[in-house]
This record gives structure tokens, sequence and C-alpha cells, in this order.
């Protein structure tokens, strides 16, 4: 019986001394953290997690010296929560494939209506939020089938229309089509029209631009949009006669087309401000772009680029000092230069504009996203928009797909990919 009893006080004991660990785990950490010596906590650690590994850690602690995640950033605390889409299809991008991620992505595009946010997903489904606090959402249906679509790959609101850009498989699926359509705002069904359809095919289905602006050119009401030339068909870009890697203005009433700029990749991002064009595009291996956006204009790409094709990746491991194949001058060759370029690249998205009634610290400041950086850029412009004065950067953590500021609401809104929500930012 002693025994018992003497066994039974240690399991006890134990069972106290477990639970007051648990309890203070912090206090006794924090007491061991500053009592222990250096190198015995250098010993724990490397035995626990690898030398390796703990460089690694010390190394990105490093890097992200003076940098902030939301909510936090430099000068300004903000609000953020994510709202989840329910019911929104999953659609399988190039980044899952090209970086072997084994889930699908949530793509979806945002528009203000003015009364609640229009969501278009990659797949054709139309949701709208009946208010700003996006407790509920109703489904739309729309006649999109009926036009093939394969993949939406953006919206916006011109007049009384919402115009969706988009692209159609070819019989044998070898390449898409490019299309435009149309249908007058109605929240419980969209009746979708043709506006146009383009005949010349691409095999890049990956980079496929598509961004839609309302723009007035020469007093005529339109809109314009951007269409990419990667890998195979980059050449495109500096062929007049192709519609790829362009940016072109389709006048509403006529539906005429009109050339405005060559020389584009993948442009991601489009936003018309006090009559400045600006686009957000994606550089091959290196050299995401912001673009002053002119008419008439040629901005260089493949032959001038501040990032390098992708087989510069495979030659620097084989040959260790490979040749740039691309220009790293865009003047010299009378091309634009941009106003800024990413090296390496941030897998650059959508641009806004941010109203001064949002923070008096972010005044006259520009908004850049990300999808591979899942961080967000707060820019600041010169008068000219020919430089970027200063560029705060604000890890989210998320792909981010696409953005809008709401006014009225002052609140900013993110299409977040990988969790398929809705982020919404606030001054707190």
């Amino acid at each position: 019986m002693k025994k018992f009893l003497s066994n039974y006080k240690i399991l006890l004991a134990l069972i106290i001394l477990f639970l007051i660990m648990i309890i203070n785990f912090n206090v006794i950490r924090g007491f061991v953290r500053s009592h222990m010596p250096h190198n015995y906590k250098v010993f724990i650690k490397e035995t626990f997690f690898g030398k390796e590994y703990l460089e690694e850690i010390s190394f990105y602690k490093k890097l992200g010296y003076n940098k902030f995640q939301i909510p936090k950033t430099q000068f300004v605390d903000l609000e953020f929560k994510k709202i989840s889409l329910k019911g929104l299809k999953s659609f399988k991008s190039h980044y899952n494939m090209a970086f072997n991620k084994k889930g699908k992505t949530k793509k979806f595009f945002l528009e203000d209506l003015g009364n609640g946010i229009l969501i278009a997903s990659a797949s054709g489904e139309f949701k709208f939020s009946t208010d700003y606090s996006f407790n509920k959402f109703e489904d739309i249906n729309t006649n999109l089938s009926e036009l093939n679509v394969f993949q939406v790959v953006d919206i916006t609101k011109l007049e009384n229309d919402i115009f969706v850009s988009f692209v159609v498989k070819s019989e044998n699926d070898e390449c898409v089509f490019f299309g435009v359509a149309n249908a007058n705002i109605n929240k419980e069904n969209l009746l979708f029209n043709l506006f146009y359809k383009e005949n010349q095919c691409t095999q890049e289905t990956n980079g496929l631009g598509g961004r839609i602006y309302p723009y007035i050119f020469k007093g005529k009401k339109g809109f314009l949009l951007t269409t990419a030339a990667t890998d195979k068909m980059k050449n495109k870009s500096q062929d007049l006669e192709s519609f790829f890697g362009k940016i072109w203005f389709f006048e509403s009433a006529t539906k005429k087309k009109i050339l405005f700029s060559v020389g584009h990749r993948n442009p991601q991002g489009l936003i018309v401000s006090d009559n400045i064009i600006i686009s957000t595009e994606h550089g091959p291996y290196g050299g995401d772009e912001i673009n002053n956006i002119k008419f008439g204009k040629n901005y260089g790409y493949p032959i001038s680029s501040y990032g390098e094709l992708y087989k510069f990746k495979k030659d620097k491991e084989k040959f260790k000092v490979p040749k740039y194949q691309l220009s790293k001058s865009h003047l010299e060759n009378n091309f634009e230069e941009p106003i800024f370029a990413f090296v390496p690249s941030i897998g650059i998205s959508e641009i806004e504009r941010i109203s001064n009634d949002f923070s008096e610290y972010w005044n006259d400041n520009f908004l850049i996203t990300s999808l591979n950086g899942r961080t967000i850029f707060r820019v600041k412009f010169d008068e000219e928009f020919e430089k970027v004065i200063y560029m705060e950067p604000m890890y989210l953590g998320e792909r981010i797909r696409d953005i809008k500021y709401i006014k009225n609401k002052k609140i900013i809104i993110l299409a977040l990919e990988e969790s398929g929500s809705i982020g919404v930012l606030s001054v707190n």
C-alpha cells in the first residue's frame, strides 16, 4: 500500500508539474531564455531543428527588416477581414501547373456597381453582394455558356452595361480565341450579347491579359482592352498585324477597334486616372513593369526588358555567365521606358488609386497588388507619372487577383484567390 501511495504521489506530482508547464509555459520559457547560456540555446535549437533550417530562418528575419504585414503598415494600422465566398468553383491555373501545386485557385474579379459588388469567377459564375458588409451574396444567372466561354478574364461597368472579356477554346483545344460580351445590368439575370470576337488564335492560355477599363478616346466613349504575347507568341508583340501583345481601344457605339499601343508581354492591371493610363505588366524572368501608356507608343517587348527569357535561368545553371538575350534599355531602341521595373518579379496584378479621404497618410497613393509576391505595394508617382517617388511593400500572404476602392464606404476590397475570399481593408 505504501509503495502504491508513493507511486501515486510521484504521478500526481508529475501531472501537477505538467499542468504548471502548460499553464505557465511562456513564463517558464522566458525564465529559461533569460538564464540559459547562449551556447546551450544554440545547441538545443540545432539539435531539434537543424543548423541549415535555423540559418534560413535568420536570413528571412533579416530580409524582412522594417517590413510590415497587413494590418500593420508604416504609418497607419488597418483593419483586415476575410469573407469566404461559398460555392465558388476552383480553377486550375498556370500557377498550379507551373509550381506543381495540388490545389486549385479560386480566380475571380470584382466590380463596384454603386450599390453592391459584382463578382465574376474565371469559370463564369456571377454573384452580387446586396451591400458592402458582404454577409449575403445572390447568384446571378447568365447565358455565357451559349457563347462557349472557357475562361472569364475580367469585368467592368460601362454606363448601364457589364462588359466581360473572355476566351473560347478552339475545336481541337489547341488554342483559344478572345472575345468581349456585354449585358444590361440586372441582378438576377445577365443576358450577354457578343460585342467582339477575335479571329486570331493564341496558344498561350496562361498569358492572356484581358483587362478592360472604361476610356474616352478623341471624344468617343468606349474601353481599353489588354492582350498578351508570352513565350511562343512573344514575337506577336511587335507584329502590327497581330491582335496579341497590344492595348486596344474599342468604341462602344460602333464597336470600332483602334490599336492603342504595342510591345506588351502580359498586362495584368489597368487604370485611367486624370486621363493618365497606367498599366501593370508581367515581365518574363524578372522585369514586371509599371507603364505610362500613351497612344501610338511601343513598350519594347520582346526586344527590351529588364527581365530575361526563362532560358536565361537554365543557361545560368549550365554556363554560369550567360549572355543577355533582351536589351536592357528601352530608350536606346526608341521604346518607352517603364516608370518602374521589378527585378526580381513580384507576379504583378492589378493597380488601383486610393482616394485621399481614406487616410491622410496615403494622399495621392496607388496600390499595386501581386500574385506570387502575395504583397500589396503602396506607391506614389511624381506629377508627370515618369518615376516612382516611394514604394511601401505590405505583405498579405495570399495571391491577390483584383482590387477595388469603394469611396463611399472608405474600404479597399481584394480578390484573394487561394482561399476564395474577399479581403476588406479599412482604417483602424
